[in-house]
């Protein structure tokens, strides 16, 4: 290879490496891309997930919401068929006393129509026939007929305080309950209120989480078209170094063979001068000082 060949390939690995130079600009901005949308792709993976915990969250309380719903649903059943029961109690009441009444509807309206005073004229009547000692058998007959009929007046007096009483207890247990059951209406519009409240953020979560998983997988389609593309300019880029590197090595391989050659060809020139002054020192010419000293440094003198 001549001076001039070599000339032309280092001027060829110049405009090669300019080439590979903007080549590599162009892998680096590529590789800037990717690291860029790489980045924006892992925030959005990062908001998705925590989104995502967030929804979880939500539906655990929700749940937890419903739960107590039931639950208060069950209670508010459970109190309502006692309430039922004491209506059904209080029905009867009700009917028994109304009973009561229709046998004596005048008499149970009269101031005297109480117990406590009919239990005194009993005992007055009583008290009547033990100490009077001159009545007769039919006075002695109308006042034990008036015992009896004020003793069963007083059996259907008390038994009408009797059902009286424990209407009022039951109607009162009745009140008692139903307070109950407007407490766990109260719970529950809350539990309800609260639960849809859950609910909602939960639904809104996912849906935020849909959208950015959407722009998240369009960055990382982004991502893998980048990433390509800067690894096919790397490649091209590769191939304008080996290419670099193959010329260099041939410079380099064809100056070692001019040396090898120049080598050689100095080797010949002086074994051929050597072989001059030999001659011309054998038939005893006079030796120049350079030839003299080549034939020392050969060691033939």
């Amino acid at each position: 290879m001549s001076d001039q060949d070599i000339e032309s390939q280092l001027l060829k690995i110049s405009n090669i490496e300019a080439t590979a130079r903007d080549i590599k600009q162009q892998r680096e901005g590529f590789n800037r891309k990717v690291t860029s949308i790489a980045n924006k792709r892992n925030l959005l993976n990062e908001q998705v997930k925590e989104l995502i915990q967030t929804a979880k969250e939500e539906r655990e309380k929700r749940d937890k919401c419903n739960e107590a719903i039931s639950e208060i649903k069950e209670k508010k059943s459970l109190l309502l068929k006692e309430i039922e029961g004491f209506e059904e109690q209080a029905t009867r009441l009700d009917q028994q006393l109304g009973e009561i009444k229709e046998t004596t509807p005048q008499k149970r309206n009269h101031p005297d129509f109480s117990a406590k005073k009919i239990r005194k004229n009993i005992q007055e009547l009583e008290w009547k026939i033990q100490t009077t000692s001159n009545l007769s058998i039919a006075d002695e007959r109308e006042l034990v007929d008036r015992i009896n009929r004020l003793e069963k007046k007083f059996r259907e007096v008390r038994e009408t305080d009797v059902i009286s009483r424990d209407l009022k207890t039951i109607r009162s247990r009745i009140d008692t309950l139903r307070g109950k059951i407007r407490g766990l209406d109260y719970d529950l519009r809350n539990q309800a209120r609260e639960s849809r409240h859950h609910h909602k953020t939960m639904i809104q979560a996912f849906k935020n989480a849909d959208v950015l998983r959407k722009q998240a997988d369009d960055l990382h389609a982004q991502f893998l078209d980048a990433k390509e593309q800067a690894n096919s300019i790397h490649n091209e880029y590769l191939t304008y170094i080996r290419e670099i590197n193959r010329i260099r090595h041939d410079i380099t391989k064809n100056k070692q063979k001019v040396r090898e050659a120049q080598d050689a060809q100095r080797r010949e020139i002086l074994e051929e001068k050597t072989e001059d002054a030999k001659k011309k020192f054998e038939e005893g010419r006079k030796l120049s000082f350079e030839e003299f000293r080549t034939l020392i440094d050969k060691g033939l003198i």
